[in-house]
């Protein structure tokens, strides 16, 4: 990063380090655009780049005392804009990584709850099934199975309308089963709330 130097460059600094706001407003905005562009360069971030600059020059104006030390001011500027800018890139990694994370973790959580969900509706399924009638719970499997009504009707020695009956009734069944528990157990977990 090369910087522009300002011509009265020693003058302003001497300033600064002595306390001299108007010196160190001179300072900012002779500098604060070029720091910019080059930390905007680094991290395509416009926001994060206004930040950065704010921060290195908090610093100036903390460690303005040490400026007759410094041979280099445009040096000790760079050092200071590198340092911020890869501590707001290794933030910037951290949280993305952290993010990720958490990502993994809601849908290996959101995952697990599907399937607790599904087997928790699949054993309320066979529960209903087994309190069926004979010839409903039997319709109601080999439908499950896959098999059409005409060959249920040939398999179970039944009229297809028979058949058809049986499967309403067995659906009809269940599905008020299933609805009657689901209601019951939000009723419940709404109680332990309270």
């Amino acid at each position: 990063m090369a910087l522009h130097r300002i011509h009265n460059e020693a003058e302003i600094l001497g300033g600064v380090a002595k306390g001299d706001e108007k010196a160190f407003a001179e300072l900012f905005y002779a500098y604060y655009n070029q720091l910019g562009e080059f930390i905007f360069s680094l991290t395509h971030d416009t926001d994060a780049a206004a930040e950065i600059v704010q921060e290195v020059f908090a610093k100036v104006w903390i460690n303005r005392e040490s400026f007759p030390l410094i041979k280099s001011f445009d040096a000790y500027l760079f050092i200071l804009c590198r340092n911020h800018t890869l501590n707001y890139l290794r933030r910037l990694a951290a949280e993305r990584k952290k993010y990720a994370a958490y990502l993994r973790e809601a849908d290996t959580v959101e995952e697990a709850t599907e399937i607790t969900v599904r087997q928790d509706a699949h054993e309320l399924v066979e529960r209903a099934v087994q309190l069926l009638p004979p010839q409903q719970k039997e319709v109601f499997i080999l439908r499950q199975k896959g098999l059409k009504n005409p060959e249920i009707s040939r398999q179970m020695n039944l009229s297809v309308e028979s058949v058809k009956k049986y499967q309403h009734l067995a659906m009809k069944f269940v599905s008020e089963f299933v609805r009657a528990k689901v209601a019951v157990s939000i009723a419940l977990s709404l109680l332990l709330l309270k």
